[in-house]
Order: structure tokens, then C-alpha cells, then sequence
């Protein structure tokens, strides 16, 4: 089950990353983000630090998950970045930062496994998660 979650917090960086390849995509999102979280000035720096900080570190952790790191890593970057947002935004916006990063999470991995399932590449065990 945890290699499960691994695999899945994996493809959702990897889709991430290839969805923000380019920096006018990247820079769209990060004003979308911005804008819908309402934030000022001496925040809007530090939040891009700390997103680009946690996709940096989900990358690295994708390409080196053979190497014994896995799901306990992920986590520790995941709570990490949570930590780090906690601190930056006021806990109105943190509440919807927090909804905007599991949704895209839910929708990324629910994309993923469509996507494993059509084209039949689909891990043992996943079938057990989409039931």
C-alpha cells in the first residue's frame, strides 16, 4: 500500500512538472495561486520560494526512489512544505492553500490512474483503489 501512495505522490509530481515546463506556465500558476490566496507582497516571494523548494524536492525524490527512499520521505517533504506555507500565510488563506494542494493531489492521481487504465499499464493493486 505504501508503494501504492509512493507511485501516486510520484506521478503527481512528474505530471506537475510537465505541466509547469515552461516558465510562462509556471508563472501562470503561481499568479492564479497568488491571486486566489489574496496575497501581498513580502508573501508572494516567500510562497514561490517554498513551492518551487517542495516540486524541487518531489522531482529529486521521483528520480531517486530505487534508492531507498519512498513514501516516509514524501511525507517528510510533504509536511515540510505544509509547515513552511503554515507560517507564511494568514490561516484564512493557509485553510485555502491546503484545499487547492489535496484537491490537485486527488484530481492528479485520479487523472494518472484513468490514464494507467486505458492504456492497461496499470500496476497490481491499483484496481483495489479505484473500487
Amino acid at each position: 500500500m505504501k508503494k501504492m501512495i509512493f507511485a501516486l505522490v510520484a506521478m503527481f509530481v512528474m505530471t506537475m512538472s510537465a505541466n509547469a515546463k515552461s516558465n510562462n506556465d509556471a508563472s501562470l500558476f503561481f499568479k492564479r495561486v497568488s491571486c486566489y490566496l489574496e496575497l501581498d507582497k513580502s508573501q508572494m516571494e516567500t510562497v514561490k520560494v517554498s513551492m518551487a523548494q517542495f516540486n524541487e524536492s518531489m522531482e529529486s525524490l521521483s528520480q531517486h526512489r530505487g534508492h531507498g527512499r519512498g513514501f516516509r520521505a514524501a511525507n517528510k517533504i510533504v509536511d515540510r512544505h505544509k509547515k513552511q506555507m503554515k507560517q507564511i500565510l494568514s490561516d484564512k488563506q493557509y485553510k485555502k492553500y491546503e484545499e487547492i494542494f489535496d484537491l490537485t493531489v486527488r484530481n492528479t492521481v485520479k487523472i494518472n490512474i484513468d490514464r494507467m487504465v486505458s492504456s492497461r499499464k496499470m500496476p497490481a493493486g491499483f484496481a483495489k483503489i479505484r473500487s
